[in-house]
């Protein structure tokens, strides 16, 4: 008899501390749920991410660079942004994307309503902030560009519209090289608009720049009802932390996506950049996520037999030399452009050694995005 309740008195106390373990690990996982941000920024490297039941997200997403066994290039490997994370005791474990398997990520010195510090190694902390809800910013497509820098920034463009159509350029140190039309799944492009929507985009400046020289620019450009609405360039990822986390899953989308549809390149785009529409002494210059924008319309457009008045003429940057091993480059001698003109609507293409082209948009590209204001007068810079 006594033996059989010590037994039990055994199993009570080995019940109770159970339950008090599953009790402060939910207490902990409930405290976690939700979003933080690192309270100071160090390396120029913004530290942030969530959690959810089950899921934690790193804002800067997962990716490391791995040497390709053939060609001995570097590629870069993404896992996304999202994996699966477990409080075991005091302790952040996470199932590493790249290997499957659990490790230890984090210790939780302190956990309160709207604040967490992190360590790792018994010497490192990190302080978060609790991040809160933010009123979204509505569109309907978002244009995202690259430029290069002193190195090996990749040069790429991608268009993402809300059915998940996706046209994208790799122009230089990216694969693949070339102009693509593919299709996204559900989940990704509502993880990339909701990235943006939580941004108050409207409040944010149309510029930002960092001190330093040799970096790239990326270029954002949002769209509603077939209207640019804002355009953002960014120098250096000088902009506000959520917008560099937005930058992410959309830069790295290329490496997601199916290349079906191989696009050929008989207008000449969208291989044509940083345009400038030109009347008389006034232009207008377009931002480079402008300039794939008004490509893909250009190339999603008519090819008609009309005659029209042209009120500009169109400047142009022809892309990297990166493109001269794109698979989509035809190996066919190549046409030389001479000259666009357009009203705004219709866009001629005129080449030294072929027929003319003229294409229609079906709108006015140039009232439906500017104004006359936007015109300033050309400078010996232009």
């Amino acid at each position: 008899m006594k033996r059989i309740t010590k037994i039990s008195l055994n199993l009570l106390v080995l019940t109770f501390f159970t339950l008090g373990c599953r009790e402060e690990k939910k207490k902990k996982t409930v405290l976690l749920d939700g979003s933080w941000s690192k309270v100071q920024k160090d390396n120029n490297e913004h530290f942030g991410l969530s959690f959810s039941d089950t899921k934690i997200e790193l804002f800067n997403g997962f990716i490391r660079y791995e040497r390709d066994s053939t060609s001995g290039v570097h590629r870069k490997n993404y896992k996304g942004l999202t994996t699966r994370y477990e409080v075991r005791k005091d302790s952040i474990f996470i199932k590493d994307p790249f290997s499957q398997n659990w490790k230890f990520s984090w210790r939780i010195k302190k956990l309160l309503k709207n604040t967490l510090v992190l360590e790792r190694n018994n010497s490192t902390f990190i302080e978060l902030k609790r991040i809160t809800s933010i009123p979204s910013f509505d569109f309907d497509q978002i244009v995202f560009s690259r430029s290069g820098c002193y190195g090996y920034c990749p040069v790429l463009d991608i268009s993402l519209h809300k059915n998940g159509e996706v046209y994208y350029q790799g122009e230089g140190y990216i694969h693949p090289l070339g102009f693509y039309r593919s299709k996204t799944n559900s989940a990704q492009k509502t993880q990339i608009f909701s990235k943006f929507r939580n941004i108050a985009i409207d409040s944010l400046s149309d510029v930002y720049s960092a001190s330093h020289t040799d970096d790239e620019t990326i270029t954002t450009t949002f769209i509603k009802n077939g209207r640019i609405i804002k355009t953002i360039y960014d120098y250096g990822k000088s902009g506000p932390k959520e917008l560099v986390w937005a930058y992410v899953p959309i830069e790295n989308l290329y490496t997601q996506l199916k290349f079906d549809s191989i696009l050929n390149d008989d207008a000449i785009y969208p291989k044509l950049h940083y345009h400038y529409f030109q009347k008389d002494s006034k232009i207008v210059t377009l931002e480079k996520s402008e300039s794939f924008y008004l490509s893909t319309e250009i190339q999603k457009s008519k090819i008609v037999q009309t005659n029209f008045q042209p009120e500009y003429q169109i400047r142009f940057t022809v892309s990297s030399p990166g493109w001269i091993n794109a698979p989509t480059e035809k190996k066919t001698p190549k046409i030389e452009l001479v000259k666009i003109v357009t009203d705004g609507r219709l866009f001629k293409f005129s080449f030294k050694n072929h027929k003319s082209i003229t294409r229609d948009l079906g709108y006015n590209f140039i009232s439906r995005n500017f104004t006359q204001a936007d015109f300033k007068l050309k400078t010996a810079y232009h």
